[in-house]
């Protein structure tokens, strides 16, 4: 191999792993799915799971349930317990304090992935009566 093909393989990989390390730097832990479902009718819940495009930090999140009352007095839930799952790291197991009443319920939550990337979202669900 001759030093300018050599010099140009070597550029070749520098761009490349330059520009696939940036991807990963910059990303950030994304809600993939919930349960219950965002905008679904369940009964009520004993848990929630949240599931990340990334493994999360449980002792840096913060998670809030609001049940979202029609006369604009919104009760925020006790969430007495956040832990990620055993098996699965990017799986939030939030359990609320009390089992959730029947209404309509907006769930905020605060991130930190284990790459150190804040993230923060909400969804909604309700509970039948």
């Amino acid at each position: 191999m001759s030093a300018l093909r050599f010099k140009q393989f070597v550029a070749s990989i520098t761009v490349f792993a330059s520009l696939t390390l940036t991807n990963v730097a910059f990303a950030h832990a994304h809600l993939d799915s919930q349960l219950p479902a965002a905008d679904s009718t369940v009964s009520s819940p004993k848990e929630l799971r949240l599931k990340f495009s990334e493994g999360v930090e449980e002792k840096f999140t913060k998670i809030s349930i609001t049940s979202v009352a029609a006369s604009g007095k919104n009760l925020v839930e006790p969430v007495p317990g956040i832990a990620t799952d055993p098996a699965d790291k990017t799986v939030l197991i939030v359990t609320p304090g009390a089992p959730l009443a029947p209404g309509e319920y907006k769930v905020e939550w605060h991130v930190v992935s284990v790459d150190t990337h804040k993230s923060e979202g909400s969804y909604r669900f309700s509970v039948s009566p």
